[in-house]
Formats: C-alpha cells, sequence, structure tokens
C-alpha cells in the first residue's frame, strides 16, 4: 500500500462511519441499509478504478485538500446542529465523500485486490455503523449533538492531517522495518481503531447504567 493509499482507506472508512451515524436518524430496515451500503460500495470501486486513470498531479497539494476537507466537514457539522437539516448534510457530506475518492485515488496506484477490499470496508463500516448507532439513543446526550461531536472529531483528524501531510510523504521509509509495522500511518490507524473501540465501550457502559434514565 502507498502513502496515499493509506491516507485514502482512512478517509474512506471515516467518511463511511459519518454517512452511517448521519442514516441513523431515518431508522432504516436491515434491507434498505444493506442496499444503502452496497451502492456506496460499488460507486467507491468504480470511482477508486476510474480515478487512477487520470492525471491529476496534485500530490504536493494534497496537505492543502485535506485542510479544505475539514473546514468543509466542520461546516457540514455546524449547518447540521444549527438547521437540524438532515438531508442537505447527508447530501452534502456523500458529495464530498466521492470527491475525495477522485482525488486521492488519482494519487494512488492500488492494485484490484485493493480497491475491491476498500469498497468492502466501505459496505461494511456503513452496515455495522448503523446498526450500532441504534444503542445511541440509550446515550445521555441527544443523537444529534453525538453526531456532532464525531464529525468535529474526524475534522480535527483531517486537520492534522493537512498539518502532517508533507512532513510524513517527506520521511525516508527504509528506517522502518516492515515487520514492525512502524511507520507513523500505521500507528494513525491503530490510533483511529482504539478511538472506535473506546467510543463503542462508552456507550454500552452508558446503557448499562441506565442511559437517559
Amino acid at each position: 500500500m502507498d502513502l496515499v493509499g493509506g491516507y485514502l482507506l482512512i478517509i474512506l472508512v471515516l467518511f463511511s462511519a459519518n454517512l452511517a451515524l448521519l442514516y441513523g436518524n431515518l431508522k432504516l430496515n436491515h434491507s434498505r441499509i444493506a442496499i444503502l451500503s452496497l451502492g456506496y460500495a460499488v460507486i467507491s470501486f468504480v470511482l477508486i478504478n476510474i480515478s487512477q486513470f487520470l492525471n491529476f498531479n496534485i500530490l504536493e497539494f494534497l496537505g492543502y485538500v485535506f485542510f479544505i476537507l475539514a473546514l468543509i466537514i466542520f461546516l457540514c457539522m455546524f449547518y447540521y446542529e444549527k438547521f437540524n437539516n438532515l438531508k442537505t448534510a447527508i447530501y452534502s457530506l456523500s458529495a464530498i465523500f466521492f470527491i475525495s475518492m477522485v482525488l486521492f485515488s488519482s494519487q494512488t496506484s492500488l492494485l484490484l485486490f485493493d480497491t475491491v477490499v476498500y469498497s468492502l470496508l466501505a459496505f461494511i463500516v456503513l452496515f455495522f455503523v448503523y446498526q450500532l448507532s441504534k444503542l445511541l439513543i440509550h446515550a445521555k446526550r441527544q443523537y444529534p449533538v453525538i453526531i456532532g461531536e464525531f464529525m468535529c472529531l474526524f475534522s480535527i483528524l483531517v486537520f492534522i492531517f493537512a498539518l502532517t501531510f508533507n512532513s510524513t510523504m517527506n520521511l525516508d521509509y527504509t528506517m522502518f522495518k516492515s515487520f514492525l509495522i512502524l511507520t507513523p500511518l500505521y500507528q494513525l490507524i491503530y490510533v483511529i481503531i482504539g478511538i472506535v473501540v473506546v467510543m463503542v465501550i462508552g456507550v454500552f457502559l452508558n446503557e448499562s447504567k441506565g442511559g437517559n434514565s
């Protein structure tokens, strides 16, 4: 996996999780959310594969792209919480998601197997995070507030990417031994997984203590 491919993976997972939480407001049944998740997976697969044939020479500007993404995600979160306009938030975040797929995929050289894995992840994250969102009705805070906090964390993380991208890209990766998996990107993935695990545990603990009661 190349460096930009790793960032693409993180962006895909986090966007999918945010969209799943937003769709949690709609109370969709299993078949509808499965079809919706499959749609996102198929579109992601097509965009990633097509975008690799585009000749966008923007690698040195991806730090700025991250900054713009962070700003737009934050504005989407603010608009959603301020005006409670769910459809606009979903459409906006979906559009940014697919545009991000095109921009980052155009800078990668992923194999067909990689693109299949990425698409499957989009499906799995959307479907299962949506199922987990049903637990959030037991949380003490209102559901829109929880979504807003998650989106805010997402925007902060992308902002960190903006500040560190050039430094990470210019690292000498021959210093790292592959079997130890010590690259900053992998460490970042571990941090994200840890945050998600802590959030899920927190929801379960809150539920066991009586939730809103």
